[in-house]
């Protein structure tokens, strides 16, 4: 081998050896909190009631009655809620929506929850197949038009704002009845608009709450979550909203 060429390869080494240590800082950090694996997700749910079943009649039934009696401010708020966003929570938080803070960290880690969220919720969807409750009775008129295509059972909407309910709240316990109210109110707006079954809501519901559960054991969930937790409550204190807080030793 020629000087020339022990030379070169020598160097190659070299930057190999340094790219392989500095490989842990150059890599994205993951996505995703939870594991790939949905089947022990899906097997939280019943399948849900059949299509020609008298307990779907009834859901129908409800749904219609709605339909009767909504006002156009139920209508507006309903739209307004059309998209997963923890900024639909700022006002129960007493911040104010159309100025929020900016919250980069929070965002982030909800933003990473959603992605979780809609990848294990798709499992009992293409699972039970359920279709739309327009599809079922056509007397039903929806008031969003973002959902054609997409099934049922559970309902992602009601999935994810359980689950950012329930992140808000041991973020600021103080407002827990508040948010557990406010996450009951975004999950009912998609049977407000006709476009789930209140079973699908329920069941949205059922499958956050064990989310929930296996968020917490996520490390780099907990790392994010204290990252997140310090910096809204910071914004609140901030705002006058909250005595400043830290996180206990």
């Amino acid at each position: 081998m020629t000087t020339s060429r022990r030379r070169f390869l020598a160097i190659a080494a070299g930057i190999a050896l340094l790219c392989g240590a500095a490989l842990p800082f150059l890599l994205p950090e993951p996505l995703h909190y939870l594991p790939d694996d949905t089947a022990r997700f899906v097997a939280l749910f019943p399948a849900p009631p059949a299509s020609d079943s008298a307990e779907t009649r009834r859901e129908l039934d409800a749904l219609l009655e709605l339909q009767r009696t909504r006002t156009l401010a139920q209508v507006d708020a309903a739209r307004a809620d059309r998209k997963k966003d923890v900024g639909r929570f700022f006002a129960v938080l007493g911040l104010d929506p159309a100025n929020p803070p900016a919250l980069p960290r929070l965002r982030r880690l909800t933003d990473r929850l959603e992605g979780d969220v809609s990848k294990y919720v798709r499992a009992p969807k293409q699972a039970f197949r359920r279709l739309r409750p327009y599809e079922v009775e056509p007397r039903l008129k929806p008031c969003i038009d973002d959902v054609q295509g997409d099934l049922s059972y559970p309902s992602g909407h009601a999935t994810y704002g359980y689950v950012v309910g329930s992140l808000l709240a041991e973020i600021v316990p103080e407002k827990r009845g508040a948010l557990e109210k406010r996450a009951d109110e975004f999950a009912q707006q998609r049977a407000v608009c006709g476009v789930h079954f209140p079973s699908d809501l329920e069941a949205g519901r059922r499958g956050a709450f064990w989310l929930a559960g296996e968020f917490d054991k996520s490390g780099k969930f907990q790392e994010d979550a204290a990252a997140a937790s310090a910096e809204l409550r910071a914004a609140l204190a901030a705002a006058g909203k909250l005595t400043p807080w830290s996180p206990p030793d």
